[in-house]
Formats: C-alpha cells, sequence, structure tokens
C-alpha cells in the first residue's frame, strides 16, 4: 500500500508544469553565478598579479638596499662595481641630508647630496671631489638661508623651494652632478646648475676647461646657437628666442665664457640657458646641441665625441 502511494506521489510531482516565468527566473540567476564566478576569478588573478608586482617590487627595494648598505661598507665591492655601467652610479653618489620645511603657505624640498671615490690613493682626484662638495654644500645653504629668512620675516608669504639632482650621463672622462631647482613665489623660476669633475685629473671643470690654450670657443659655439634660435622660431611661432629683435639690447649676443654646460649620450656639447637668460620665461630652460664640428680642432680630446 505504502509503495503504490509513493508511486503515485511520484507520479504527480512529475507531472507538475513550471511556468515559463520560473524557468527563465532559474536560467538567468544560474547565468548571475556562473557571471560572479568568472568574476571572482578574475578578482583573484588580479590579486595574485598585485601580489606578484608588490612582492618584486619588494624584493627590487630589499636589494637595492643591501647593495648600497654592501657598497658603503666593503670599499673593494665598490670599486668592483664601478664598472658596471648602471650600478656604477649608484656608488657615486648618496644623499646624506634631505632639508624639508613646510608650513601653511610654504615649502621646501632641497636634495644635499654628497660624491665620493674609492680611489683614495688618488690624492688629485680626492680633492676634487672634496672641492665639489663643499660647492655643493655652500649652494645648498644658500637657498635654505634665503628660504628661512624670507620665511622669517614673513610667515605668510607664498614661497616654494624645490632642488633636485641628477648624475648626468657623462663620458669616461667627465663626471657631471645636476641640480634643477624652483623657486616659486607670484610665479616660479627655474634654474640649472652643474658641476663637473675630470676623473682623470681631479680637476673641477668649467666650460673653458674643454678647449685647448686660449682658443676662442665663445664665438662659434654663440654664432651657431643663433643659427638654431633662428631655424627653431621659423619652424614653430610658439617658440621665442631674444634674437633678431627691433629692441637690440634685448638680443642674446654670446655665451658667458662659464656658461653651463654638459655632454649628452651622444657625446655631443650641450649649452644650457636658464629662465629668461635667453628667452622669454614662458619658454623655461633652454638648450642646444653644439655639432662637434662647430668646436673641431680647439676642444680638447676625450670630452666629446
Amino acid at each position: 500500500m505504502g509503495d503504490k502511494k509513493l508511486e503515485m506521489m511520484k507520479e504527480n510531482y512529475g507531472s507538475i508544469r513550471i511556468p515559463d516565468t520560473l524557468h527563465a527566473t532559474v536560467v538567468k540567476e544560474i547565468e548571475r553565478a556562473k557571471a560572479e564566478l568568472r568574476e571572482e576569478d578574475r578578482k583573484n588573478e588580479k590579486a595574485k598579479l598585485y601580489f606578484f608586482v608588490k612582492r618584486t617590487l619588494m624584493s627590487a627595494a630589499t636589494i637595492l638596499l643591501m647593495i648600497t648598505v654592501m657598497v658603503n661598507s666593503s670599499a673593494s665591492l665598490a670599486h668592483a662595481m664601478e664598472k658596471i655601467p648602471v650600478l656604477g652610479a649608484i656608488v657615486r653618489v648618496v644623499t646624506f641630508r634631505q632639508y624639508e620645511n613646510s608650513t601653511d603657505y610654504t615649502q621646501a624640498e632641497i636634495a644635499i647630496p654628497k660624491i665620493g671615490t674609492e680611489t683614495e690613493e688618488n690624492a688629485a682626484l680626492e680633492e676634487g671631489t672634496q672641492q665639489i662638495n663643499r660647492n655643493v654644500e655652500a649652494y645648498t645653504q644658500e637657498l635654505i638661508a634665503m628660504y628661512e629668512a624670507e620665511l622669517a620675516e614673513n610667515e605668510e608669504a607664498y614661497l616654494d623651494v624645490v632642488l633636485d639632482y641628477t648624475v648626468l650621463n657623462t663620458n669616461e672622462r667627465l663626471f657631471s652632478l645636476r641640480f634643477d631647482q624652483l623657486i616659486a613665489r607670484a610665479s616660479g623660476e627655474q634654474q640649472v646648475k652643474i658641476y663637473h669633475m675630470d676623473q682623470q685629473t681631479g680637476q673641477v671643470v668649467e666650460l673653458k676647461d674643454l678647449f685647448v690654450g686660449d682658443a676662442d670657443y665663445v664665438t662659434p659655439i654663440s654664432e651657431h646657437i643663433k643659427t638654431q634660435m633662428r631655424e627653431r622660431m621659423a619652424a614653430d611661432e610658439a617658440v621665442v628666442y631674444w634674437v633678431d629683435d627691433e629692441m637690440e639690447e634685448m638680443n642674446f649676443a654670446s655665451i658667458r665664457e662659464d656658461q653651463t654646460f654638459y655632454i649628452n649620450e651622444a657625446g655631443k656639447l650641450m649649452i644650457v640657458f636658464n629662465e629668461y637668460e635667453a628667452a622669454p620665461g614662458y619658454m623655461g630652460i633652454v638648450e642646444f646641441e653644439i655639432p662637434t664640428e662647430i668646436i673641431e680642432g680647439i676642444v680638447r680630446e676625450g670630452f666629446v665625441r
């Protein structure tokens, strides 16, 4: 009797018709669940990727820290690393101090690097690095003093002072340390200062030291820069330099004997002008590459290519 009743119940249950709307709802919910699972999988993959990238970056930072510690504790390791092109730059300059100050109206961030060498046997090279360190110290302290003096005079004066440095990609002969300075009050003003040292002699190098004897390097470089100015202005009406102006006193006449310079990756001489030095302020820092043939015969060997 019980078995018969059970069979009848199963038969009745099987004959129940599922409404079309319910069927559609069930299918929709199944698809939604599948989509959620796929999204969850994507999130898991993103989480895995984030974890991998984070771990990689942390590992790189850890390795860099280990390198820095080892280099500063081992002169022989530092000397060996100098021979590695990329890592060599790490052991040349270390930022010992970072001056930072801020108020509601002012902010200062001034990097104060110090250069060094592992070649203690070369007295001239040691003296050269110390001379640059003294120059850098004087330069950065002057900026700090200016900032603090203006802050003391007027605590509500708007003033931002930012100074950062870069080790330029120089040739085997020349080591160059570049500072980019921004002082912002009502408007900003940019300046560049670059310190150079002859890595063979330890001499602190200025532009004149790149050239032989009493050679006139100012004239050919200046005339070529004027040519570049005209070409750039002709190619782009938004570009303006102070050349060929009706107000002759405004025109660029020539570079200074100690004009800011550096040697670029291609081994070419680059002449640098600070803001307002050779063009209107909106042009910012302007630079000109000097082809080697312009200074061929007067430039000393080993500095340019």
